[in-house]
């Protein structure tokens, strides 16, 4: 887990959610502003995605680990808005964790 000062807050969560870049994968979009020059993070699993709050949980622990693992203080991520699908479910947990990587690198490749 990222500590409180690199998670966004509510009412930052809803500004980079309105004016972000949406990049759309097939398990999950990806929101990204490069305005901050620290790395900000939030994952967001709706009930859609898992109708239990312990694998929601779970979900969103196994993101923010793949999301500290390529968060670096030369390189910070920037702020990153994580939206899992429904699909992302059916993932095993190897897959999902690629999958992840592989979209964030394009993402932050990409900008």
């Amino acid at each position: 887990m990222f500590k409180k000062s690199n998670r966004l807050s509510k009412s930052e969560f809803s500004e980079y959610f309105r004016t972000g870049n949406k990049k759309h994968f097939p398990h999950l979009t990806i929101i990204r502003s490069k305005e901050e020059e620290k790395t900000k993070v939030s994952v967001v699993v709706g009930k859609k995605v898992a109708k239990s709050a312990v694998r929601r949980n779970t979900l969103r622990r196994r993101v923010y680990a793949v999301l500290k693992k390529l968060d670096t203080p030369t390189n910070p991520l920037g702020v990153l808005i994580v939206v899992l699908k429904p699909s992302f479910n059916s993932l095993t947990r190897k897959t999902a964790e690629e999958f992840v990587q592989e979209s964030i690198a394009e993402v932050v490749k990409g900008a």
